[in-house]
């Protein structure tokens, strides 16, 4: 997920990683990736076919604190910007901004919206 200002500026980036979680063949403390890697579960925060998901994510607008005549304020710079999320299926895992699109990562949904405050 990300989100930019109406100049194009990105102010917050975060990934979350929805998979079953495995110590690699079974032992150790290493994470791993992809299935054929895995032997044992730890936890599964996997989306299932046909299950919503809700995430809250906190976004500061950019601002600037100013002081006049010994008065503190608050100005938001940018009061609005254009935030993206994009659902990735990763069938073999990995590193998200390594694999290839089409080859390694295939988008299943992308969703752009403008927010703005008041």
């Amino acid at each position: 997920m990300t989100a930019k200002t109406t100049e194009g500026k990105e102010v917050f980036a975060e990934q979350k990683i929805y998979m079953p979680q495995s110590p690699g063949y079974g032992k150790g403390d290493k994470m791993v990736y992809g299935p054929h890697r895995k032997s044992g579960m730890l936890r599964d925060t996997s989306i299932q076919p046909g299950q919503t998901r809700h995430e809250t994510f906190e976004i500061k607008f950019p601002y600037e604190d100013t002081e006049k005549d010994g008065i503190k304020t608050r100005e938001v710079k940018d009061k609005s910007m254009d935030v993206t999320v994009k659902l990735w299926h990763m069938p073999a895992g990995g590193d998200p901004t390594e694999a290839e699109e089409g080859q390694g990562k295939f988008l299943l949904n992308e969703q752009k919206k403008t927010v703005t405050v008041k």
